[in-house]
């Protein structure tokens, strides 16, 4: 987890210490113990916090995996159904530049048929930039 979220938990300086330890530990059998040792000074500490701190994390993950699955989703199917569905995105997203995404989703479906993944990273990035951008 990054630092600047468990700064949000106020540990003890001996938990901090043992944060701040673990990278200098390199034997498999040692960072082990040393992990169980972390374990043991957690549960001393306020573990309503660290709960809702564990619990927030996987929340965000989830929703990073729900928003790159809805991107491929989109991408298959403007490959796939071309104008219908650019149609559709456009509906739903009408500050989207039209004529770049028509390019891509054109190029796309050309790499596909040939076989080649550059085109469809490309409109995957374009919808990403896009769509995660707007309001």
């Amino acid at each position: 987890m990054p630092r600047a979220e468990l700064l949000r938990l106020n540990l003890s300086e001996a938990t901090w210490a043992a944060i701040d330890e673990t990278p200098r530990i390199k034997d498999h059998r040692a960072r082990g113990r040393h992990w169980k040792r972390i374990a043991n000074l957690l549960e001393r500490e306020d573990m309503h916090a660290v709960h809702a701190l564990v619990d927030g994390a996987e929340e965000r993950e989830r929703e990073a995996t729900a928003r790159h699955h809805r991107l491929e989703r989109w991408r298959e199917r403007l490959i796939a159904e071309g104008d219908g569905a650019l149609s559709e995105l456009l509906a739903e997203h009408p500050g989207t530049d039209r004529q770049q995404l028509r390019a891509l989703v054109r190029a796309a479906q050309r790499d596909q048929e040939r076989g080649r993944p550059e085109a469809p990273r490309k409109l995957f990035r374009f919808l990403r930039e896009t769509l995660e951008t707007e309001p």
